[in-house]
Protein backbone atom coordinates (compact mmCIF):
# COMPACT_ATOMS: atom_id res chain seq x y z
CA UNK A 1 0.00 0.00 0.00
CA UNK A 2 1.06 3.54 -0.49
CA UNK A 3 1.00 6.10 2.44
CA UNK A 4 0.43 9.65 1.39
CA UNK A 5 2.40 12.18 3.30
CA UNK A 6 1.25 14.98 0.90
CA UNK A 7 -1.04 17.35 2.46
CA UNK A 8 -2.07 18.31 -1.25
CA UNK A 9 -3.91 15.37 -2.68
CA UNK A 10 -4.85 17.09 -6.34
CA UNK A 11 -3.59 20.47 -8.19
CA UNK A 12 -4.92 21.51 -11.49
CA UNK A 13 -3.21 24.80 -12.72
CA UNK A 14 -4.59 26.52 -15.98
CA UNK A 15 -6.41 23.18 -17.15
CA UNK A 16 -7.52 23.88 -20.79
CA UNK A 17 -8.39 20.91 -23.24
CA UNK A 18 -9.48 21.25 -26.74
CA UNK A 19 -10.89 18.84 -29.27
CA UNK A 20 -10.52 19.07 -32.98
CA UNK A 21 -7.57 21.23 -32.65
CA UNK A 22 -6.38 22.82 -35.98
CA UNK A 23 -9.46 22.11 -37.53
CA UNK A 24 -12.33 24.52 -38.31
CA UNK A 25 -14.54 22.35 -35.34
CA UNK A 26 -12.06 23.51 -33.09
CA UNK A 27 -14.01 23.32 -29.63
CA UNK A 28 -12.62 24.07 -25.95
CA UNK A 29 -14.90 22.36 -23.47
CA UNK A 30 -12.17 23.52 -20.30
CA UNK A 31 -10.94 27.14 -20.26
CA UNK A 32 -8.19 27.46 -17.54
CA UNK A 33 -9.79 25.20 -14.66
CA UNK A 34 -7.73 25.62 -11.36
CA UNK A 35 -8.09 23.13 -8.36
CA UNK A 36 -6.45 22.24 -5.20
CA UNK A 37 -7.70 19.74 -2.77
CA UNK A 38 -5.85 17.91 0.00
CA UNK A 39 -6.06 15.08 1.95
CA UNK A 40 -9.72 14.13 3.24
CA UNK A 41 -11.77 16.50 1.21
CA UNK A 42 -14.53 15.98 -0.93
CA UNK A 43 -15.98 17.76 -3.69
CA UNK A 44 -18.63 17.35 -6.68
CA UNK A 45 -18.48 18.22 -10.25
CA UNK A 46 -22.30 19.07 -11.18
CA UNK A 47 -23.22 20.72 -13.96
CA UNK A 48 -25.57 19.76 -17.14
CA UNK A 49 -25.07 17.22 -19.78
CA UNK A 50 -22.26 18.40 -22.47
CA UNK A 51 -20.61 20.32 -19.62
CA UNK A 52 -17.30 18.51 -19.67
CA UNK A 53 -17.65 16.62 -16.26
CA UNK A 54 -16.39 13.18 -18.03
CA UNK A 55 -13.68 15.38 -20.00
CA UNK A 56 -12.59 16.31 -16.32
CA UNK A 57 -12.67 13.21 -14.66
CA UNK A 58 -10.49 11.33 -17.39
CA UNK A 59 -7.87 14.42 -17.19
CA UNK A 60 -8.02 14.37 -13.22
CA UNK A 61 -7.84 10.17 -13.50
CA UNK A 62 -4.73 10.52 -15.79
CA UNK A 63 -7.23 8.97 -19.12
CA UNK A 64 -6.51 11.90 -20.93
CA UNK A 65 -4.01 14.57 -21.44
CA UNK A 66 -5.03 18.23 -21.04
CA UNK A 67 -4.44 20.42 -23.78
CA UNK A 68 -2.56 23.33 -22.08
CA UNK A 69 -2.04 24.04 -17.90
CA UNK A 70 -0.47 20.91 -15.57
CA UNK A 71 -2.27 17.93 -13.25
CA UNK A 72 -0.53 17.69 -10.37
CA UNK A 73 -1.37 14.21 -8.26
CA UNK A 74 0.16 14.32 -4.17
CA UNK A 75 2.32 17.13 -5.29
CA UNK A 76 3.91 15.06 -8.89
CA UNK A 77 3.74 16.70 -12.04
CA UNK A 78 2.18 14.24 -14.80
CA UNK A 79 3.23 17.17 -17.55
CA UNK A 80 6.50 15.43 -18.41
CA UNK A 81 5.49 11.46 -17.72
CA UNK A 82 5.91 8.89 -20.17
CA UNK A 83 2.83 6.45 -20.91
CA UNK A 84 4.19 3.89 -18.53
CA UNK A 85 4.94 6.52 -15.50
CA UNK A 86 1.32 7.66 -16.15
CA UNK A 87 0.01 4.23 -15.56
CA UNK A 88 1.90 3.54 -12.83
CA UNK A 89 0.94 6.64 -10.59
CA UNK A 90 -2.93 5.99 -12.15
CA UNK A 91 -2.99 2.52 -10.57
CA UNK A 92 -0.98 3.33 -7.75
CA UNK A 93 -2.77 6.55 -6.38
CA UNK A 94 -6.15 6.78 -7.90
CA UNK A 95 -8.98 4.95 -7.18
CA UNK A 96 -11.97 4.75 -10.27
CA UNK A 97 -15.42 3.89 -9.46
CA UNK A 98 -17.15 4.23 -12.71
CA UNK A 99 -20.78 4.64 -13.80
CA UNK A 100 -20.60 1.06 -15.37
CA UNK A 101 -18.56 -0.77 -13.07
CA UNK A 102 -16.00 -2.32 -16.10
CA UNK A 103 -15.66 -5.35 -13.81
CA UNK A 104 -13.96 -8.61 -15.79
CA UNK A 105 -16.99 -11.00 -16.35
CA UNK A 106 -14.88 -14.61 -16.06
CA UNK A 107 -13.38 -13.14 -12.72
CA UNK A 108 -14.37 -14.00 -9.56
CA UNK A 109 -15.26 -10.57 -7.36
CA UNK A 110 -12.09 -10.98 -5.40
CA UNK A 111 -10.11 -11.34 -8.56
CA UNK A 112 -11.49 -8.33 -9.77
CA UNK A 113 -10.95 -6.63 -6.31
CA UNK A 114 -7.38 -7.71 -6.49
CA UNK A 115 -6.65 -6.10 -10.52
CA UNK A 116 -4.95 -3.01 -9.52
CA UNK A 117 -2.31 -4.63 -7.32
CA UNK A 118 -1.69 -6.86 -9.75
CA UNK A 119 -1.21 -4.08 -12.12
CA UNK A 120 1.22 -2.66 -9.79
CA UNK A 121 2.76 -5.89 -7.91
CA UNK A 122 2.82 -8.10 -11.05
CA UNK A 123 1.94 -11.08 -9.24
CA UNK A 124 -0.41 -11.95 -5.85
CA UNK A 125 0.45 -12.27 -3.03
CA UNK A 126 -0.61 -12.98 0.59
CA UNK A 127 -1.09 -9.13 1.67
CA UNK A 128 -2.86 -8.74 -1.73
CA UNK A 129 -5.16 -11.25 -1.19
CA UNK A 130 -5.78 -10.26 2.38
CA UNK A 131 -6.45 -6.50 1.34
CA UNK A 132 -8.59 -7.39 -1.09
CA UNK A 133 -10.70 -9.97 0.92
CA UNK A 134 -11.42 -7.28 3.87
CA UNK A 135 -12.25 -4.97 1.20
CA UNK A 136 -14.74 -7.94 -0.25
CA UNK A 137 -16.35 -8.41 3.42
CA UNK A 138 -16.85 -4.43 3.94
CA UNK A 139 -18.67 -4.10 0.96
CA UNK A 140 -21.01 -6.92 2.45
CA UNK A 141 -20.03 -9.91 -0.40
CA UNK A 142 -17.83 -12.06 1.62
CA UNK A 143 -20.76 -15.19 0.79
CA UNK A 144 -20.39 -13.78 -3.15
CA UNK A 145 -16.56 -13.96 -3.45
CA UNK A 146 -15.46 -16.37 -5.50
CA UNK A 147 -18.21 -15.66 -7.79
CA UNK A 148 -17.61 -14.60 -11.42
CA UNK A 149 -18.50 -10.95 -11.96
CA UNK A 150 -21.13 -11.65 -14.55
CA UNK A 151 -23.45 -13.99 -12.06
CA UNK A 152 -23.11 -11.37 -9.36
CA UNK A 153 -26.49 -8.72 -9.36
CA UNK A 154 -25.80 -4.84 -10.81
CA UNK A 155 -25.62 -3.87 -7.00
CA UNK A 156 -23.03 -6.99 -6.42
CA UNK A 157 -21.08 -5.80 -8.96
CA UNK A 158 -21.30 -2.25 -8.25
CA UNK A 159 -20.30 -3.00 -4.82
CA UNK A 160 -17.01 -4.85 -6.19
CA UNK A 161 -16.05 -1.64 -7.76
CA UNK A 162 -16.49 -0.06 -4.97
CA UNK A 163 -13.40 -1.81 -3.16
CA UNK A 164 -11.31 -2.20 -6.23
CA UNK A 165 -11.14 1.57 -6.18
CA UNK A 166 -10.27 1.12 -2.29
CA UNK A 167 -7.94 -2.04 -2.61
CA UNK A 168 -4.03 -0.03 -3.24
CA UNK A 169 -5.50 3.11 -0.81
CA UNK A 170 -4.97 5.24 -3.22
CA UNK A 171 -4.59 8.94 -2.74
CA UNK A 172 -7.83 9.80 -4.71
CA UNK A 173 -10.99 8.32 -5.51
CA UNK A 174 -12.71 9.52 -8.37
CA UNK A 175 -16.48 8.27 -8.58
CA UNK A 176 -19.50 8.82 -11.58
CA UNK A 177 -22.75 8.08 -10.46
CA UNK A 178 -20.89 5.04 -7.73
CA UNK A 179 -23.89 4.38 -6.51
CA UNK A 180 -26.26 4.36 -8.96
CA UNK A 181 -27.09 0.37 -9.21
CA UNK A 182 -27.02 0.51 -5.12
CA UNK A 183 -30.30 -0.09 -2.99
CA UNK A 184 -28.68 0.90 0.38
Amino acid sequence: MVEHDHEVTLRLEGIRKAYGVGTPAETEVLHGINLELKRGEFAALIGPSGSGKSTLLNLIGLLDQPSAGNILITGQSTAQLKDRELTQLRASEIGFIFQFHNLLPAFTALENVMLPQLAVLGHPDKAMQARAAELIDKVGLTPWKAHQANDLSGGQQQRVAIARALVMNPALVLADEPTGNLDT
